[in-house]
Formats: C-alpha cells, structure tokens, sequence
C-alpha cells in the first residue's frame, strides 16, 4: 500500500480530497493561493493528462471574468465622469450666451435674439451639445419656450439644456 503512496497521490487527497477542499484549491488556483503547477501536476499524472487542459481553461475564463469586471466599473466610471463635463460645459456655454443678453444672467431672450445669435460660436456649440443642427432653431426657441410667452430666460434655457441631451430629446419633441 505504500507503494501507491506516491507525492502526487498525497497532493490529491490533500487539494482535491473533499468538495470543500477542492472549491479551496481553485479559488487559491485564481487568487494566486497556491501555484497552478502545485495544483495541476497532481491532476495530471494521477487522474489525466486532459485535466491540464481543462485546469487551464477554468483559470482562463476565471481571468477574462476579473478582467471584465475590472474593466467594466472602469469603462462606466468613464462614462459618468464625461457625462458630467458634458453637463457642465453645456451649462457653461449657456451662461455664456446669456451673458451678452442686456440683463445678463437675468435678461430674457426674445425668438429674434435667439436667431442673431444662431451663427455665434457660443451657439453652435449649444446645439452641438445637444445634438440639433442650428438650422433648427425656431423650432428647438419653440421647445424651450414651455410657457409661451415669446420670450426665454436664463432658467428657462438652462433646463432645457439637460432635457434636450440624449434620449429624452425624443420623447420631449413627440
């Protein structure tokens, strides 16, 4: 009988001798516990040789899984910090067009104004940030303009810059 104790027999029993123990072994197998040659020398010389492959493959997919994780909560940290500078840049060049207004920050933009001020730089990036083609400016005034009056202010504006970004620019215009 101990003829068949051999090392590799003792690193069976002893990584994969129970369920418990074996779902150990592969969790040290992915964390880096417990080298992959420890674990899998074993597999192969006493159960197959194929259970290398297959050891290799279950690191491989445990791997790409982290990596994807990891590269997933990066990619949307990304994603919500440019959303941010987005927002806040609209909500800076809104300021800006406002600015030139006659009561600043306070005034009221009348439809007129809104068309002078259509070729303005300050203007084309509004309607960059917000994803219309200036030529559609007496409509989008239109949309802005929620209570009627002919006339828009800073407010007024500065709301429509966040309704109008993305998606809910087409649930607005239906």
């Amino acid at each position: 009988s101990s003829a068949l104790q051999t090392p590799e027999v003792d690193a069976l029993v002893h990584y994969y001798g129970s369920l418990g123990r074996s779902m150990l072994s592969l969790f040290e197998a992915v964390t880096g516990g417990v080298d992959w040659d420890t674990l899998v020398r074993p597999l192969m010389v006493e159960v197959s040789p194929f259970l290398a492959f297959v050891f290799s493959m279950y690191i491989a997919f445990c791997l790409l899984a982290m990596m994807n994780v990891v590269i997933g909560v990066f990619v949307e940290s990304v994603l919500l910090s440019t959303k941010n500078d987005k927002d806040h840049f609209l909500v800076s060049n809104a300021r800006e067009i406002f600015k030139t207004l006659d009561g600043g920050a306070n005034g009221e933009m009348t439809l007129d104004d809104f068309l002078r001020k259509v070729d303005t730089p300050e203007m084309h990036e509004f309607f960059k940030g917000i994803n219309v083609d200036p030529s559609e400016a007496q409509s989008l005034f239109d949309l802005i303009d929620l209570d009627g009056s002919g006339s828009i202010d800073a407010e007024e504006f500065l709301r429509a810059c966040v309704r109008l970004r993305g998606p809910a620019m087409a649930l607005d215009a239906a």
